[in-house]
């Protein structure tokens, strides 16, 4: 009997998967456990394999072209079997290129008095698509005209994710809907989204240099940052941190044959931080405010897929050079696109340190659903006043570090990240105290 092979849902955020190679050709035979292929997924590379033994009849998704999650890629079976026939008896499409996740089968709900009928049972949505629908009231007189581009022609979330009227107002200019940036709460697109889209008459012709879907790990970042910023009120402390001892405290440790980095120092000096400031290392759950015991330390990391943030989990037991190979370990498979689901998911607090970039001072928006975020920039030689032996103040250059902590304000009050800034810079401004 034929075996259909589904793009995998590998992370909680996988919405579509990039098919980028292939390990078996169509006419082999495949063994149980066998590597089938890899795929990109948001933030990593990952191999798939078969969950059966048999020839491999049919490929669905060409190397490099991207399907959402529970789409059919592929057809196993024995010699001679019809992978078409196993493909329409499952009611599965031919080619898995452009189709979307499939309609839910069990729509539910029924209509308020007076309403008509919902969209969630007269039309084929997706189980994302029909909560959007039910929380906006969206009822089929609205969405009668919406063009399903999911799996047998389903409505997904982003066919809805727009108002009515803007809508209509796409359907009159001729805009498509998807490649409109919204605006709205939770990006939702509105009428003066597809406006500003839309080419006015005789406008200046632009010259462009490449254009390319909005998709894969820029746009689950996008969505995530986006809702982070909307619904956690943030609020921001700074403060500059000299970083003389800290540099000298560093030399002394390589010296010694510690290979530790500047951000494993930091990563050691949050930890101790948030062992003193608890409420900090907290995360809002629906009505629910959990507090951890466990202090999971993730280090933003650009590569080559986009920022990744590999996690450092219960960074409270280890030592520093525990942290620091640990740490080695995470960025350099981060880069490669390496990194397991769970290595870069369960993080409490994050750490995003520009100043190997020279950035002088920035703002990091809180990777939900984590409470805070610690924004470090690059260390600057400035002149400051500082208070001799004798009482005396003088100016001196000395190497600075900006340091600025994005806090969600409905978990954390002004003193307490005040405090939790204070102590974060006697640390750094003290090295030694890191250790005891």
């Amino acid at each position: 009997m034929a075996h259909i092979v589904i793009m995998p849902k590998l992370g909680f955020n996988m919405d579509e998967g990039q098919l980028v190679k292939w390990h078996k050709k169509v006419g082999e035979r495949v063994v149980k456990g066998d590597t089938l292929f890899d795929i990109h997924t948001d933030k990593t590379t990952m191999p798939v394999e078969s969950t059966v033994d048999g020839v491999l009849l049919k490929i669905m998704l060409q190397e490099w072209e991207r399907a959402p999650v529970f789409t059919p890629v592929a057809v196993l079976g024995q010699a001679g079997e019809d992978p078409d026939a196993a493909l329409a008896a499952a009611g599965a499409p031919a080619s898995a290129t452009a189709q979307a996740d499939a309609p839910s089968k069990n729509p539910g709900g029924a209509a308020p008095s007076g309403q008509g009928v919902p969209v969630s049972t007269a039309l084929r949505l997706t189980p994302k698509a029909r909560k959007m629908a039910q929380e906006e009231g969206l009822y089929l007189p609205s969405l009668a005209s919406v063009q399903g581009t999911g799996f047998q022609g389903g409505i997904t979330a982003r066919d809805i994710k727009a108002s009515p009227l803007a809508r209509k107002t796409a359907a009159q200019a001729g805009v498509d809907l998807a490649s409109v940036h919204g605006t709205g709460i939770g990006g939702k697109v509105m009428q003066a989204d597809v406006r500003a889209a839309a080419p006015a008459p005789h406008a200046e012709t632009k010259k462009i240099y490449s254009v390319q879907p909005y998709s894969g790990i820029r746009r689950i970042i996008g969505e995530r940052l986006a809702d982070s910023k909307f619904s956690a009120p943030h609020a921001y402390f700074a403060d500059s941190v000299d970083v003389a001892r800290l540099n000298a405290f560093r030399a002394q440790l390589l010296e010694g044959g510690v290979r530790a980095g500047f951000s494993d120092l930091l990563i050691l000096a949050v930890c101790k931080a948030l062992r003193r400031y608890p409420e900090i290392n907290v995360s809002l759950e629906g009505d629910r405010i959990v507090a951890y015991a466990g202090i999971n330390i993730g280090l933003a990391v650009a590569g080559n897929n986009g920022l990744v943030v590999p996690v450092v989990k219960d960074a409270q037991e280890k030592s520093l050079e525990n942290i620091a190979a640990e740490t080695r370990d995470l960025v350099e498979r981060a880069r490669a696109g390496r990194l397991l689901p769970e290595e870069y998911s369960g993080g409490t607090f994050t750490i995003s340190n520009l100043g190997p970039f020279g950035l002088e001072d920035f703002t990091a928006i809180i990777n939900p659903p984590e409470a805070a975020i610690l924004a470090v920039s690059a260390v600057r030689k400035k002149a400051v006043v500082i208070s001799g032996a004798d009482g005396e103040d003088a100016i001196a250059v000395r190497p600075v570090m900006g340091i600025r902590l994005s806090a969600d304000h409905r978990l954390i009050d002004g003193l307490l990240a005040a405090n939790f800034i204070k102590y974060l810079k006697e640390l750094l401004e003290n090295p030694i105290r890191m250790l005891v």
